[in-house]
């Protein structure tokens, strides 16, 4: 298991001795504990049970797949189904308890589905943290608002039905036990070389990339 909670707390008090000040909250989902109930889909790439845990996800799921023109190059995406097509939840990275309505930062927990081959996937307990810091603080909610129709390249989300607009995105690493990964074909995978693939794909994926 990567050390995910302890990098948290380190980006949580640093955001937070920011924002504070100007009584600001950061909130964050699926970071309390490493616990988690529900199971990954290993033939998917996806939750076992979507229904369950579209609502409140407590990791976002991003699939990765080796680059057909460089098979060392690992290319990142949305979550999607064997046709191509996106879950309905593919795009919503977590979700906040905003009842005060003071929250200028979130954090989310990214987790990697590595593509094996055409039906088959493996999740090598490879972290990321997913940073959102906003300008103004969100509109007061409910303790269980989703975020969703993340839009990376444009910077906006959904919360509450209405679009908001990203100042500043970012992903902290962590430290998984295993760092390198061989493929059934041979081929051999890094969470260096699934970091580099994330960043191009929350600086290039568009709202219909998938």
């Amino acid at each position: 298991m990567a050390n995910t909670l302890e990098v948290f707390r380190k980006v949580r008090r640093k955001i937070e001795g920011t924002i504070a000040p100007f009584q600001l909250t950061l909130k964050s989902a699926g970071l309390k504990n490493d616990d988690l109930n529900e199971k990954f889909d290993p033939s998917t790439g996806y939750w076992l049970e979507p229904h369950k845990v579209s609502s409140k996800p407590p990791r976002w799921i991003i699939q990765f797949e080796t680059s057909n023109e460089d098979p060392d190059k690992l290319v990142a995406h949305f979550a999607k189904k064997a046709d191509g097509s996106l879950y309905s939840s593919s795009k919503t990275i977590g979700y906040i308890n905003n009842r005060e309505g003071n929250c200028a930062a979130m954090v989310f927990r990214i987790v990697a589905a590595i593509k094996t081959d055409p039906e088959t996937y493996i999740f090598p307990e490879w972290e990321w943290l997913l940073i959102l810091v906003l300008q103004h603080p969100l509109p007061a909610g409910t303790s269980g608002e989703v975020i969703s129709n993340f839009n990376p390249s444009e910077g906006t989300f959904v919360y509450k039905r209405a679009s908001y607009r990203i100042s500043l995105l970012g992903i902290v690493q962590t430290s998984p036990v295993n760092t390198e990964l061989s493929l059934e074909n041979g081929n051999m995978v890094t969470y260096a070389a699934a970091t580099e693939a994330l960043k191009v794909f929350l600086e290039t994926a568009t709202e219909g990339e998938g």
